[in-house]
């Protein structure tokens, strides 16, 4: 069954436009306020290192850097990709109103992120005190991972296998139709190389930043 949203007008129409480019434009735009405003919410109200140690990546990272570059890079690598995977990619199997379910957590967790930042909750920082919103996030790790994690997201938007639709008042689930060729676009493997690739990169200046402390 092929089915096209109705609701949320022209920003669920940009959201799910047929050019890879304004998918990921529109969406990394929501994903970067949303992290701005949860930054400087926590920079000006809550404490300082609130969450840190309370994720899970924070337990599983640990507070020491591994003995190598080589190996903190592939510490990052190994948490860092399966979340891309199972977290951005793998809940675009199901839409919901229309939505490929992978865009909630490019704005959820990108908004957490924010608050990390913002109280300078990390298990290993490089600055002392909490960190104010400013243009020098463009020149930290993070923001490149948050890019390709919004960009497999955006590019892997097709694979939606069923998608949650309501008639006659009740919600049923019903087969999704790919009008693209699904995992079969070029399109789709295109913005997902370049996702894995750039967090890769991320994941190596930000192991350097780490192994430099």
């Amino acid at each position: 069954m092929q089915s096209r949203p109705v609701r949320f007008g022209r920003l669920v129409e940009l959201l799910l436009n047929d050019r890879l480019v304004v998918r990921f434009a529109v969406l990394f735009t929501l994903a970067v306020a949303g992290f701005l405003i949860c930054q400087a919410i926590a920079y000006l109200w809550l404490p300082q290192g609130l969450l840190r140690g309370a994720s899970v990546g924070a337990v599983v990272a640990g507070n020491e850097a591994a003995g190598s570059f080589m190996i903190e890079w592939a510490r990052i690598i190994a948490w860092n990709l399966p979340i891309l995977i199972l977290v951005f990619v793998a809940p675009n199997l199901l839409r919901l109103v229309g939505i490929p379910m992978g865009y909630a957590p490019a704005i959820t967790m990108t908004a957490y992120m924010g608050i990390i930042t913002g109280t300078n909750s990390f298990t290993m920082a490089a600055e002392v005190g909490k960190i104010a919103p400013s243009l020098e996030w463009l020149a930290n790790p993070g923001f490149y991972e948050i890019a390709a994690f919004v960009l497999a997201a955006a590019a892997t938007y097709e694979i939606t296998r069923w998608q949650v639709v309501t008639v006659g008042g009740k919600e049923s689930m019903v087969r999704f139709h790919p009008v693209h060729g699904g995992w079969r676009s070029r399109q789709l493997w295109v913005g997902l190389t370049g996702a894995v690739a750039v967090l890769l990169a991320a994941n190596a200046w930000e192991a350097q930043r780490i192994f430099e402390l």
